[in-house]
C-alpha cells in the first residue's frame, strides 16, 4: 500500500471516529445540531466532500489528495453514519435502562412481573431497579465547569448488557459489510445499477490526465450549482435574520385541510398541504430511469387514494411495530418477493460463489473477495445467532430475526442503489414477520421482549442503516479502481473501532448530561405488548405451558394470523405483477418501487421534487433527445452539489458559532 494511501486510511478512520463518537454526541447535546446524518445522503459527509474537493484540495499543491484517497476517506466516514445516529446510537444505550425507570410508573408491568421475563443480561443491572444506576443516567452528573469522570459511571451495572448487545450489533454490521461486498459485483458490474448517490461523489472525483476535475469544465454545472447554493444561503440568513429576503421553497395549501377535512386525515395527505421543493431530490430524480422517477412521485397520490378508500369502506389498517398489521405485512411480502427476485437474477453468480465458498473448489467467474465475503457472512450471522441462543432465545427465532433484519437492509439498499431512495425506511420491523407467523401467545412474553429489544438496538431505524452506506461506499471507491474486498476489510475495521469508541463516549455523555431520550420510538410498546400477552395466557391458563415451550413446541403450536397470510401473499403477488408487467411491456409506466415506497414518509415528502425532476428529464429526452439529456446531466449534478454545499455551509456556521459562544445557532435542516 502506497504511503499516501496509508495516510488516507488513517484519515478515514479518524473521520469515522469523529463522525461516530462526535457526531452522535453533537446530535444529542449540542444545540442546533439536529440532523447530523439525516438519511443516506448525509450533508455532513457529502457537503464536506464537496467543499474539500472544490475549495481546499486545489490549494494543497503537491500535497493534495488523489481521488482514490479522497474516496477512501469519504467511504469510511459514510460507514460511521450507520452508527452515529438512528442506525444505532439514537437508541443505544438508553433502551437498556429506560424500562427500569418506566416500570416504576406501570402498575400493570409490576403486577405481572413483566421485566422478569427479560433475560437479565439484556438490561442494565440485570434488569433490577437501582435508584443510583437509573438516577445517574437520567439526571446530569456534571456541568460545563465540572466534567464527570469516566470512573463515576456505574460500570458494574452496565458491562453485561454492553458486552452482549455490542457483540450482537458488531457481528450484525460485519455481516452487513460481507453481504454488501457479496452483492457488489452483481449489482455494479452485471446489472449496472445507477447508484445515484455514489454518482454524486464520483462526479466530482473524476479527473482528466492532467489532474483536473472534469465536471468543473462545464458551464452548465456551475449554473446548476450556484442557484440552489444561493437559495440555501439566503434561507440560512433568513433563519438568523427573519427580516432578510429568501426564496420560499415550501408552498402553503393549508386551505385543503378545511376544504377536505376527512381526506386530509389520511396518512400521506398532509404533504399536499405543504409541498416542498428539495433541489437535491429533484436532481436525484433526474438521474433515475423515467419509470422510477414517475413511480416515486405518484406513489403518494396512490397511497392517499387507496387509504382513503379503505377508511371510507370501514376497513381497519391499524398497525404497530410489535404486532404488525395489513399494510406492514403487504410491504413485508413485497420485500420477500424482491429478495427472491434478486437471488434469481444473480442465481448463477451467487450459486458459483457459494459453491466455491463451501467446497473450496475454484469455480468460473467468481472473485476471491466475494467468496470470502460469503464465508464471513455465514460466520458473522451464525455468531450473532449463537450469542442470542446462549442467553435463552430459541435458535429458530434468533435465526428468523436475523434473517428478517438482513432482508430489511437488503431491500433498503437495493432501492437506494437503483432508485436513489435516500430518505427511505421499510415500514415493517423484526417482530412483524415472527408475530404474524407464530402469534403472540405462542411466542410468549420472553421472546416478545427479546424481539422488541432487537428491533431498537440491532435494527435501529433503516432510514440510516449501515448497508446503503456500505454499498455506496463500495461504488465510490471501486469507481476509482480500488478493490471491493479490500474496502470491505477497511469497513470492518472502521466498524469495530468506531463502536469501541462511540459506545463508552455515549454512555459517558448520557451520564454527564441529563440523558437525551427524545426522538425516535419509545420502548414502552415492547413491554406493553408483553403485558397483553401475559394477560391473555393467564386467562387461558397457558402461561406456564408457553413459558416452557422449546423450539419444536412453538412450531407445533404456531398460530399464523389469517390477515398476515393474506397480506403477505398480496404483497408478494403485487411485487411480482409489477415486475412482470415492466419486463413484458415497454409502455408500462410503473416500477416495483411504487409498491415498496407506498405509504412511506419518503414518498410524501419528496413527491413534488421527484415530479419536477421526472418532468425535466422527460421534457429533455422527448423534445431534445438522449444526447441532450447527457449534456444536461452536469447541470442537475450541479443542482445536487450546490444544495448539499449550501446546507453544509450553514451547518458549519452553526458549529463555529457554538464553538465561539456556546450558544444555539439557527435551526438548519436539509429535510
Amino acid at each position: 500500500m502506497k504511503p499516501r494511501t496509508v495516510i488516507a486510511v488513517i484519515l478515514g478512520i479518524l473521520a469515522a471516529v469523529l463522525m461516530g463518537a462526535g457526531g452522535q454526541y453533537a446530535a444529542k447535546y449540542i444545540p442546533g445540531m439536529w440532523g447530523i446524518v439525516r438519511g443516506h445522503l448525509p450533508v455532513t459527509v457529502f457537503g464536506a466532500l464537496i467543499v474539500f474537493v472544490l475549495l481546499i484540495n486545489p490549494l494543497l499543491g503537491r500535497f493534495r489528495l488523489h481521488p482514490r484517497q479522497i474516496a477512501i476517506i469519504v467511504s469510511l466516514a459514510l460507514i460511521a453514519c450507520g452508527i452515529a445516529e438512528a442506525g444505532m446510537m439514537r437508541y443505544f444505550p438508553r433502551t437498556l435502562v429506560l424500562p427500569l425507570h418506566q416500570n416504576v410508573t406501570q402498575p400493570g408491568w409490576q403486577r405481572h412481573g413483566i421485566l422478569e421475563y427479560t433475560p437479565p443480561a439484556m438490561l442494565v443491572n440485570d434488569g433490577k431497579y437501582d435508584e443510583t444506576v437509573v438516577g445517574d443516567f437520567l439526571q446530569a452528573m456534571g456541568d460545563k465547569d465540572h466534567l464527570t469522570p469516566i470512573t463515576a459511571i456505574p460500570w458494574h451495572a452496565w458491562w453485561k448488557p454492553l458486552l452482549l448487545w455490542t457483540s450482537v450489533i458488531t457481528l450484525t454490521m460485519l455481516a452487513v459489510i460481507s453481504l454488501s461486498v457479496l452483492v457488489h459485483r452483481q449489482w455494479a458490474d452485471k446489472e449496472r445499477l445507477r447508484y445515484p448517490l455514489a454518482e454524486i461523489a464520483s462526479s466530482i472525483l473524476r479527473q482528466d490526465d492532467n489532474g483536473r476535475i472534469l465536471i468543473l469544465r462545464s458551464k452548465l454545472f456551475w449554473l446548476g450549482l450556484l442557484v440552489p447554493f444561493a437559495i440555501q444561503i439566503l434561507g440560512g440568513l433568513h433563519a438568523w435574520f427573519p427580516n432578510s429576503i429568501y426564496v420560499p421553497m415550501k408552498f402553503d395549501f393549508s386551505a385543503l385541510k378545511t376544504a377536505f377535512p376527512e381526506l386530509m386525515k389520511v396518512g400521506g395527505a398532509s404533504h399536499f398541504a405543504s409541498p416542498t421543493i428539495y433541489p437535491a431530490a429533484m436532481g436525484v430524480a433526474f438521474l433515475l430511469a423515467s419509470d422510477i422517477g414517475f413511480s416515486i412521485w405518484i406513489a403518494n397520490f396512490l397511497t392517499v387514494a387507496v387509504l382513503y378508500s379503505l377508511s371510507t369502506a370501514g376497513v381497519s389498517i391499524s398497525a404497530s411495530d410489535m404486532t404488525g398489521g395489513p399494510m406492514h405485512w403487504v410491504h413485508l411480502g413485497a420485500s420477500l418477493a424482491l429478495g427472491g427476485m434478486l437471488i434469481y437474477i444473480g442465481r448463477r453468480y451467487y450459486w458459483q460463489t457459494a459453491r466455491e465458498a463451501i467446497t473450496f473448489v475454484r469455480q468460473p467467474e467468481t472473485e476471491r473477495g466475494s467468496v470470502w465475503a460469503f464465508r464471513f457472512l455465514v460466520i458473522f450471522f451464525m455468531g450473532a445467532v449463537g450469542i442470542l441462543t446462549a442467553v435463552g432465545v430459541d435458535w429458530l427465532i434468533a435465526t428468523l430475526a436475523m434473517g428478517v433484519l438482513l432482508l430489511s437492509y437488503l431491500t433498503t439498499s437495493r432501492l437506494n442503489a437503483e432508485c436513489g431512495t435516500f430518505f427511505f425506511s421499510v415500514n415493517w420491523r423484526i417482530p412483524a414477520l415472527i408475530v404474524g407467523l407464530f402469534g403472540l401467545t405462542t411466542l410468549g412474553p420472553r421472546l416478545i421482549i427479546v424481539l422488541g429489544l432487537m428491533m431498537y438496538l440491532v435494527e435501529g431505524d433503516c432510514m440510516e442503516c449501515m448497508m446503503p452506506f456500505a454499498v455506496n461506499g463500495l461504488k465510490i471507491t471501486t469507481d476509482t479502481k480500488l478493490r471491493s474486498a479490500r474496502m470491505g476489510v477497511l469497513f470492518a475495521v472502521a466498524i469495530v473501532v468506531v463502536i469501541a469508541v462511540a459506545v463508552p463516549t455515549a454512555l459517558w455523555a448520557d451520564h454527564h448530561h441529563a440523558a437525551a431520550i427524545r426522538r425516535g420510538g419509545t420502548d414502552e410498546n415492547i413491554f406493553n405488548t408483553a403485558e397483553t400477552t401475559v394477560t391473555k395466557l393467564k386467562l387461558s391458563d397457558q402461561l406456564d405451558e408457553v413459558n416452557g415451550y422449546g423450539t419444536w413446541d412453538r412450531i407445533r403450536n404456531m398460530r399464523p394470523d389469517r390477515r398476515f397470510l393474506i397480506s403477505l401473499g398480496a404483497g408478494i403477488a403485487l411485487l411480482l405483477f409489477l415486475s412482470l408487467m415492466r419486463l413484458r411491456f415497454s409502455w408500462w409506466p410503473l416500477h416495483p418501487v411504487v409498491l415498496l415506497v407506498f405509504g412511506s414518509r419518503f414518498a410524501g415528502m419528496f413527491c413534488l421534487s421527484f415530479f419536477l425532476g421526472w418532468l425535466i428529464k422527460t421534457a429533455v429526452t422527448r423534445f431534445a433527445g438522449a444526447q441532450s439529456y447527457e449534456k444536461t446531466k452536469p447541470m442537475m449534478l450541479g443542482v445536487i452539489i450546490g444544495d448539499l454545499a449550501g446546507g453544509f455551509s450553514l451547518v458549519a456556521v452553526n458549529w463555529v458559532y457554538y464553538a465561539i459562544t456556546g450558544l444555539r445557532g439557527a435551526r438548519v435542516i436539509m429535510w
